[in-house]
């Protein structure tokens, strides 16, 4: 043990994520294979068996693991309820029927879900993704990538997410210029989605023939079957907005429980469900599962945070006489590959790589801070902690690793972006 104890921090880290996928490798359920790793990552860096424990059981009870937990399963019982009432279908195959792209389709829905900062969203858009892939023969890992991929094209800039908001509050600038600067990003995630996954997938397929929909019968049809998504969509800013105005002291999901709740009131009304159809969607063999996997993503995120192996990595790499530049963008990518989630990575970087560069003003001052930020995101992307991706993965049957072959391309197409922007804002100054 005395070994372990003296390897670097980030030696420490890679051995527990090289762990996990192993352990995934040989069909141990990925909850399992979560709690396995960071039990050994606590033992690792010195963590007791008792406090390894502890920090389990107050992971597994606090309010975010719960709440995210009542999310993930609210999101899983509403998406079978549209499934077994074929609304999916109908959705899919309105949206085909109007753009008659089995690619296009495929894209669009997990954007669309991608506009809400709710967590585990991937589970609602992966059913879509199925069904506009129908017939169409495409590997399980294919169907996960454009699921994940494009579920995360808004979040560069999107103001609904709390990881870009505590980006801006950290980095204290204006949220305009910062959506701004961070923007094209967007274009250039859809480019290399589009590029190195949907040119993968037929042009058309079973999706795109439905029938003789006109256009604009397409359209109409695609807006009724979507109305519990906008409405999802418009409730969440709605909440926003009311609780700015009336100066609401609201906990921080009540907007995402809020626009669920109405979600599944409208799926229910629309389809005529009936109380005992409804309770088979509850009582569904795929809800434990996906349950289990929150906890365990919640617990090995409380054996990172209790260990301080993030903090310990940082103080390693500043004492090789890394240079600043370097430290700014590896700093952010590595809380993101480790923590999976854009506001652990903003969180646990930012106050350390921001002062680094606070002598810069105005433009030069917003490249840092963009740079920083893609890179932490990007490193979150590859991260196999991330809810998302483990949640597509899972619910396509993909193999972790062999979805990797699809990131690698958008993801370095996004960096390349990233640091073409800080050199052209560098140069114009």
């Amino acid at each position: 043990m005395d070994f372990w104890l003296s390897l670097p921090a980030l030696v420490k880290v890679i051995s527990a994520f090289g762990l996990i996928l192993l352990l995934t490798r040989t069909k141990v359920p990925l909850s399992g294979a979560l709690l396995v790793g960071g039990i050994i990552l606590g033992l690792m860096t010195g963590m007791t068996w008792a406090g390894i424990a502890a920090t389990l059981v107050r992971a597994f009870v606090e309010a975010q693991t719960l709440s995210l937990a009542l999310i993930v399963g609210l999101i899983l019982i509403m998406s079978r309820l549209m499934n077994d009432s074929g609304q999916l279908d109908r959705l899919v195959a309105s949206f085909a029927g109007a753009v008659r792209s089995v690619r296009v389709s495929s894209m669009v829905m997990p954007a669309l879900i991608g506009l809400l900062p709710m967590p585990g969203g991937a589970l609602f858009s992966a059913p879509m993704v199925e069904a506009a892939s129908r017939g169409t023969n495409l590997n399980p890992e294919l169907k996960a990538m454009i699921n994940y991929w494009f579920r995360h094209i808004w979040e560069y800039w999107w103001p609904l997410y709390p990881g870009f908001v505590l980006a801006v509050s950290l980095l204290g600038v204006e949220p305009w210029s910062f959506m701004a600067f961070q923007s094209p990003l967007t274009l250039v995630s859809v480019l290399g989605g589009t590029w190195f996954i949907i040119r993968l997938v037929p042009r058309t397929g079973p999706a795109g023939k439905n029938g003789p929909l006109r256009t604009e019968k397409g359209w109409t049809e695609f807006g009724r079957e979507a109305r519990p998504i906008i409405i999802l969509v418009l409730t969440i800013p709605a909440v926003a907005l009311v609780k700015r105005v009336a100066g609401l002291a609201l906990p921080p999901l009540t907007a995402v429980f809020l626009g669920l709740g109405l979600c599944l009131v409208i799926v229910l009304w629309q389809n005529h469900i009936t109380a005992a159809r409804a309770a088979r969607s509850i009582l569904d063999k795929s809800l434990p599962p996906m349950l289990l996997l929150v906890f365990g993503i919640m617990g090995f995120k409380g054996i990172l945070v209790e260990s301080r192996v993030v903090a310990e990595i940082q103080t390693e790499m500043a004492a090789f006489g890394i240079p600043p530049v370097l430290i700014i963008v590896l700093l952010p990518f590595l809380s993101g590959f480790i923590t999976g989630i854009a506001i652990g990575f903003v969180g646990s970087s930012f106050p350390l790589v921001v002062p680094l560069f606070a002598q810069h003003q105005g433009l030069d001052f917003l490249a840092y801070g963009s740079m920083a930020f893609t890179f932490g995101f990007m490193g979150m992307m590859l991260s196999p902690v991330h809810l998302c991706f483990m949640f597509s993965s899972d619910y396509f049957s993909a193999s972790l690793l062999k979805s990797y072959r699809y990131l690698a391309g958008p993801v370095s197409m996004v960096l390349a972006a990233a640091l073409f922007s800080f050199s052209l804002a560098r140069w114009v100054l």
